[in-house]
């Protein structure tokens, strides 16, 4: 008697890896604990309100090229590109994880501004802004290019890209647009939409994994890393000369101070940047 040998089916069981998981929790939590120290506390509405008061009333909301160059069909232009280059790279898996990713967070940028109050706890009421849609849209519009390039063209996809949405964040404080708050919560809210997207993509995408060369990722890597601490330091020492002059944090106002605010707000989102490339080597 022959014994026959019948194929059976192999259940492959796909787990979300433990760093995206992880970089969700980690972002919901930065919102809210951002959102309860800036906006619903009287502290935190005194030290921003002073960085506003420091804007050159000639220049308050006004905008520079980098605030002009995010309009409504920029944002149709790159999610068009990202999808299109993704295809062409035959790659369905990355054009929808890029698309969802700045459709998502736009759409929760806009979901929270509208929903999270700011109580009127100083004298400078200004409505609330919380997070910053424009770098919102900046950053996870670097984050979904970075998923449609491939390993080749992605680290100075990331690079430039990186820097332009830093311009970004600094013109929003610049211009009295935005708190350093707002700039935060975007960061976060992109921040979770790339772990949710790549953890959607772990369970169902087929996509073969897309592995940045090891030089050009620790090159690019070294080069957001130093540009992340020399900014924040360089922010550092400016707020504690500016903070210097009158010794009192809630009510110092001029130059220093704001050209400080400007500089934390680059180097979030560039320590942002430089978060997202070292979690996401492999897509």
């Amino acid at each position: 008697m022959n014994a026959t040998t019948l194929p059976t089916r192999t259940a492959v069981r796909r787990h979300v890896p433990a760093r995206w998981m992880l970089t969700s929790v980690g972002s919901v939590i930065t919102l809210g604990g951002v959102y309860t120290a800036a906006v619903l506390t009287k502290q935190g509405q005194m030290i921003e309100d002073s960085i506003l008061r420091s804007v050159d009333g000639e220049t308050l909301l006004k905008s520079g090229r980098a605030l002009d160059a995010i309009t409504i069909p920029a944002v149709l232009a790159a999610v068009g590109v990202v999808v299109v280059i993704a295809f062409v790279r035959r790659r369905p898996g990355a054009a929808l994880q890029g698309a969802a990713l700045i459709v998502g967070a736009i759409a929760t940028a806009q979901v929270v501004k509208a929903i999270a109050p700011r109580p009127e706890l100083t004298s400078l009421t200004l409505s609330n802004s919380f997070p910053s849609g424009h770098v919102t849209i900046a950053v996870a519009g670097v984050l979904a290019l970075g998923t449609a390039f491939g390993r080749h063209l992605r680290p100075l996809i990331m690079i430039v890209g990186t820097l332009f949405a830093a311009w970004v964040a600094e013109q929003t404080v610049a211009f009295g647009w935005h708190r350093v708050s707002d700039v935060v919560g975007a960061c976060a809210v992109s921040m979770l939409w790339l772990a949710i997207v790549r953890s959607a993509a772990a369970v169902w995408s087929n996509d073969a994994r897309d592995t940045v060369g090891r030089k050009a990722h620790g090159f690019t890597s070294g080069l957001l890393g130093l540009a992340m601490v020399a900014t924040l330091a360089a922010a550092g020492a400016i707020f504690a000369i500016g903070v210097g002059e009158d010794m009192t944090l809630t009510m110092s106002t001029g130059p220093g101070v704001l050209v400080g605010a400007r500089l934390l707000s680059s180097g979030v989102v560039i320590a942002t940047a430089w978060l997202a490339w070292k979690l996401d080597r492999s897509i």
